[in-house]
């Protein structure tokens, strides 16, 4: 009785051990090799890799981006230079006008032969001598002081300006250092990632890198707009009361300063209204885009930049090699078109109501049609009003004003 007894309990034991050990040999190798696959040592450092080489190319596009708005700044400078020295040496040339009269007709006068003042840049000692005499006779209808001074300003105004070229010229030449470096970041970017994106683990641990990124993104704007948030109130305080108040001392101490006596007071001046803020984007302005270009990019922030004819940019720069493939970042409908800035450009009118615009393209893919997501519509190019092969592109929330597209851009790709 008790042989058979004992064994069932001794049996079952031993069934309720082998059935654990069988759950937990179809239990741990699942939970291990998906730990395998999303931290294969391999594919983390390739990723990294792959990160490290997209970072360098974007520090050096944004340094290019950077150098291209100093050029266009400087341009537009020497614009404005050129203008003032034309009106400068105009008034110059009147006067000169008026001396020439006045000295032909004292000249003329006094029987003597009559050098003529044809230098802007300086004067005849003869006339000077004539026009001094003239002035001494009263008869002089430009003092020759007045335009002794108007000459010190064309020369100063030509001085400022030959500096201005000179500036430019070296701006120019860091410029396009600035761009071959860039390109070559490109080239050597496209390299590694044909190198390494073929496995498939590579490509997963990129996108949970660029997925993380995109959460510490996300984290950093939401607290950036919670401090602003709780700086509001405090910040509109400070304009409507103590900014009055800051400005008092400084209204007193400027009527002090034109001969007020202390006694006197300013009238109280309103703080002026502050500035509305922008309209946000809608919430589905840019969202669940895709990037807009499908190979080796680098981008940087340079939203606001100054641009050439004093334009400011609204857009993205994303610089790729020549022919890289350009897709339609959400399905809709693409018009092409060719401008005199952007070249072969890209109007895509997304189904989500957003707007986007591709500039500089090289060719484009089809013709104006319907599109789906991610399908090709053109391919990198530097037509237009640029030397560097990129993509400008731009959003349209809604159809209307541009919005900064560079976190749209940086979240995909």
């Amino acid at each position: 009785m008790s042989t058979t007894g004992t064994t069932p309990r001794f049996g079952a034991r031993w069934i309720v051990a082998l059935i654990a050990i069988a759950l937990a040999s179809t239990i741990v190798p699942v939970v291990v090799a998906g730990d395998a696959n999303a931290q294969d040592p391999a594919a983390v450092q390739a990723a990294r890799e792959i990160q490290a080489a997209r970072d360098r190319a974007d520090a050096a596009a944004q340094a290019m981006f950077d150098a291209q708005s100093k050029l266009d700044t400087l341009d537009v400078e020497i614009a404005e230079a050129e203008k003032q020295l034309a009106a400068v040496e105009a008034q110059a040339d009147s006067m000169r006008s008026s001396l020439q009269t006045d000295a032909q007709r004292s000249f003329a006068n006094s029987g003597s032969a009559m050098p003529l003042l044809i230098d802007l840049d300086q004067a005849n000692a003869g006339i000077t001598a004539e026009r001094q005499a003239s002035v001494a006779r009263g008869a002089a209808s430009v003092e020759l002081d007045d335009f002794d001074v108007v000459m010190k300003e064309v020369n100063a105004q030509r001085a400022d300006l030959e500096r201005q070229q000179e500036l430019t010229v070296q701006a120019r030449e860091n410029y396009e250092r600035l761009q071959a470096a860039a390109e070559a970041e490109v080239v050597k970017l496209a390299e590694i990632e044909k190198q390494r994106l073929a496995d498939v683990a590579v490509q997963r641990e990129l996108e949970r890198q660029r997925r993380i990124r995109a959460e510490q993104d996300a984290a950093a704007a939401a607290a950036a707009a919670s401090q602003a948030a709780a700086n509001a109130p405090r910040a509109a305080a400070i304009q409507t009361s103590g900014g009055s108040a800051a400005a008092a001392p400084a209204a007193a101490s400027s009527g002090r300063a034109s001969g007020q006596s202390s006694g006197a007071s300013a009238a109280p001046q309103a703080a002026a209204p502050a500035p509305a803020a922008p309209s946000p984007p809608p919430s589905n302005a840019g969202s669940g885009i895709v990037c807009p270009v499908a190979g080796p990019r680098a981008f940087g922030d340079t939203w606001g930049a100054a641009r050439s004819g004093g334009r400011s940019h609204e857009g993205v720069d994303m610089m790729s090699p020549r022919g890289t493939p350009l897709v339609a970042v959400e399905s809709g409908s693409v018009q092409f078109k060719t401008t005199r800035l952007g070249g072969n450009s890209v109007w895509l009118n997304g189904n989500s109501g957003t707007r986007y615009f591709y500039a500089h393209l090289s060719a484009w893919e089809g013709s104006s049609r319907g599109v789906s997501q991610g399908e090709v519509i053109g391919y990198v190019g530097a037509t237009g009003n640029t030397t560097a092969n990129h993509l400008h592109f731009e959003i349209h929330p809604g159809g209307g004003r541009a919005v900064n597209p560079y976190p749209y851009v940086r979240a995909v790709c």
